[in-house]
């Protein structure tokens, strides 16, 4: 490679789309300010400018990252002004230059490049009569197949005789990416740039031979479309002749043709029907499309358009229906009530979106159904527990194989009316993953705002879901924020003692005795062995395993009766005394508070997603250096409790007479039983500092209490949630006395009747209260 000449400063012209060789002309369109500048300049001097191709041709303002490392030193050879202020340029490719650097001017925006000009490399002259020939042979048989080169470039490559130029003249005129002509242009060494042209017109020969291939089928294809559109005229004149005669039964196309006419739907989407209707005229029966036309036709058609159901105007009568079949649950009862009184004054209600949240086995679905049976809507249930595939929501695109609308749409078509009650079943138990997140796919179905104009991928027409009203349910808050906005929650909390009972005995009993074939004459179960089997059999917050012991001992039954080959004549009333016979065992003893005041034994409260559970914790003093030591599986918020619950007692240490040695010279180790069952939140704060009080003054804590409080640095208790299912589940276990913060006084109202007599509830503001309720004063 050898230099023209030493480094040397040019004015430079940004050039799009193109790439300039030399020793070709190119003419030039030029409209940037700067540019014109340029090409004054370079007009007014000797005519030469440095013209170097920018990377994206669509940018307007360009500087030195803009644009390639190698440019062409052009000479214009002419220069036209337009009347549009714009240039038309006529340039000539003299040299290449490998440019070094490139600045721009702040006010003028022109650009200037520091570069040095590359010359050709010496060939010998067989080297130049074998490149030369090569190339003539692969670009003649290039231009034998291509329409796009002129017979110009052929008379241009006649009279060369260097293979520099040979090489640039044919990559000038080669249909290939500005990037591939960059990259000739940027190789400086003949023989490497040669096998790079050799190259690319290897593959342009290989594409011409393939459309070539392409065309030679479509030109088949279309002798053959106008054969079969010929047959088509033909039956169409013989279809017409047949409707004349009054027979319509040459195909199902006139069936769909008069149900789609009668539908009550926009004229934009009964033209796209009866253009799916048409298409459908001209198929064979069996072939592909055809079945996915008819099952397009048969799902939009199974859409209840316009059809709805008579709202029930008897409130008092869905009252006693919601009352007959669920007990207690006052606060749903009574919004749902509101929502069908406010449905019979309003032609066209915003249905809200109402949030069952629970733990199982409350009765959440099947309140859906009750409520779906006193409003006099249809009711279907969709079960969302996880459904990962946002296509399960919005249906697929018609385009797939098996391709299907999505639940919503499936749904209406199974209720047959556009306002029936859609149960969404388990809506925290949605995932999300490469499918898509279904979640996000229900934010327009639940917003009343939107839903009116739903689009199924599927059907691609819109759909009125306004008039639908849907219930979600779930067992946690885990929902996405931006779909939990779209709810109105309500909570269902766990059911006390007293109404499992009512519940046992109005509606399970007697369903599980139907369940398993017998009569009412022949099984009976007395109060007191209900009670025994909610307390000793179950640990729930619903009443699914309930249930499941009542039917349990159903079937024991039915199972003597067949055994003993008879029918019994007289009815069997189930026992306390037979239950151990039929269920075995009791599972969970009544009182699982300890049977006696013990020194670092405290009985803490915990939520969980099936309700309210006893806590155990347990504390222990032994000689060390004044470490604390926690285990049980605690999370990072429950072990931030225990540090604060050691430095309130540490404080309160001189009150107490704890000698300050105690905390140098005794290691504390709290405990949580059930290890691996992992434990978190900051409820669990005033039990662990009573049980660091407790082993350090060594006074006894009182096993007939509970408690469940979060506790602040300065002693005060702050409130916490799920008191109800808390304080169950201190009922359940034998606690005759429960602690909860006294900020929780209005949780408590709720349901203070309903615990009359069962416990004493005591509320407590600071950690003082708790310890005078807790510790044993007589050790």
């Amino acid at each position: 490679m050898a230099n023209l000449n030493e480094e040397q400063h040019y004015t430079v012209v940004a050039i799009r789309e193109v790439v300039i060789f030399p020793g070709t002309v190119v003419p030039l369109y030029v409209g940037r300010e700067c540019s014109l500048r340029a090409i004054e300049q370079a007009l007014d001097g000797d005519g030469k400018l440095l013209c170097v191709t920018q990377k994206d041709g669509e940018k307007e303002d360009v500087g030195a990252r803009d644009l390639f490392r190698v440019g062409t030193m052009v000479k214009v050879l002419q220069a036209v002004k337009m009347p549009d202020g714009h240039m038309k340029v006529l340039v000539e490719g003299i040299s290449r230059c490998d440019i070094k650097s490139v600045t721009k001017d702040k006010k003028t925006a022109m650009l200037t490049a520091s570069g040095v000009l590359v010359a050709d490399t010496k060939v010998s002259i067989a080297a130049t009569e074998t490149l030369i020939r090569v190339l003539q042979d692969q670009f003649g048989e290039y231009l034998k197949q291509s329409e796009h080169v002129t017979l110009d470039i052929v008379a241009s490559l006649a009279n060369v005789k260097n293979v520099s130029e040979y090489a640039d003249l044919i990559a000038a005129h080669l249909s290939i990416k500005i990037e591939d002509k960059q990259d000739i242009l940027a190789t400086f060494d003949i023989e490497k740039r040669v096998k790079k042209i050799l190259s690319l017109l290897e593959k342009e020969l290989n594409w011409q031979n393939k459309e070539k291939e392409i065309l030679e089928k479509v030109r088949t294809e279309i002798a053959e479309d106008q054969h079969t559109y010929f047959i088509r005229k033909k039956m169409k004149a013989y279809e017409e002749e047949l409707r004349k005669m009054g027979d319509d039964s040459i195909s199902d196309a006139a069936t769909y043709e008069k149900r789609v006419e009668k539908l009550p739907i926009s004229e934009e989407l009964k033209h796209k029907l009866l253009h799916e209707v048409g298409k459908l005229k001209y198929m064979p029966d069996m072939s592909a499309e055809s079945t996915v036309v008819r099952n397009y036709l048969d799902t939009l058609l199974s859409i209840p358009w316009g059809v709805t159901s008579k709202i029930n105007d008897d409130l008092e009568k869905a009252s006693e229906l919601l009352e007959k079949n669920h007990y207690g649950l006052k606060k749903v009862k009574e919004r749902i009530l509101e929502s069908l009184a406010v449905s019979l004054r309003v032609s066209k209600v915003k249905a809200p979106i109402l949030c069952l949240i629970g733990p199982p086995g409350v009765g959440k679905t099947s309140l859906g159904k009750s409520v779906a049976e006193a409003m006099g809507r249809p009711f279907v249930r969709v079960a969302l527990g996880g459904v990962r595939d946002e296509s399960e929501i919005r249906g697929h695109r018609r385009t797939y194989v098996g391709a299907m609308p999505g639940q919503i749409i499936r749904a209406l078509s199974k209720s047959k009316a556009m306002n029936p009650l859609i149960m969404l079943d388990e809506i925290d138990k949605m995932g999300m993953d490469f499918r898509g997140d279904p979640a996000s796919a229900l934010l327009e179905v639940l917003d009343p705002e939107q839903n009116d104009k739903f689009m199924d991928h599927y059907v691609e027409a819109e759909v009125d879901l306004s008039g639908a009203l849907f219930i979600t349910t779930a067992n946690t808050e885990d929902i996405p924020e931006a779909l939990m906005d779209r709810m109105e929650l309500i909570h269902l909390s766990g059911y006390t003692e007293d109404e499992k009972r009512h519940i046992a005995k109005e509606h399970l009993v007697n369903k599980c005795i139907k369940d398993n074939g017998l009569l009412q004459k022949e099984i009976g179960f007395d109060d007191e062995s209900i009670t025994h089997i909610i307390q000793t059999y179950t640990m729930e917050a619903g009443v699914r395993q309930l249930e499941r012991h009542i039917s349990k001992v159903c079937r024991k039954v039915v199972k003597e009766m067949h055994m003993a080959k008879r029918k019994s004549t007289t009815k069997k009333k189930i026992q306390k005394k037979d239950l151990q016979k039929y269920l075995g065992p009791h599972q969970y003893d009544l009182l699982a508070v300890g049977k006696k005041s013990r020194v670092g034994v405290v009985n803490g409260l915990a939520w969980t997603w099936a309700g309210g559970v006893l806590l155990n914790i347990e504390a222990l003093s032994l000689p060390g250096k004044g470490e604390l030591v926690y285990t049980g599986s605690l999370g990072e918020v429950m072990q931030e409790s225990i540090k604060a619950a050691h430095s309130v007692v540490r404080s309160s240490a001189k009150k107490y007479k704890i000698k300050d040695k105690l905390f140098s010279d005794m290691d504390v180790h709290v405990h949580v039983p059930e290890g691996a069952t992992p434990k978190d939140g900051p409820s669990a704060g005033i039990g662990m500092a009573t049980a660091l009080l407790s082993v350090l003054t060594k006074k006894k804590v009182r096993h007939k209490v509970a408690m469940t409080g979060e506790l602040t640095l300065t002693g005060d208790v702050l409130p916490i949630g799920g008191v109800k299912e808390k304080v169950l589940a201190a009922i359940r276990s034998g606690a005759e006395e429960v602690l909860i913060p006294k900020g929780n006084k209005k949780d408590l109202k709720e349901f203070e009747k309903d615990i009359e007599g069962m416990i004493d509830v005591h509320l407590v503001s600071t950690i003082t209260d708790v310890f005078k309720h807790a510790l044993d004063q007589d050790k």
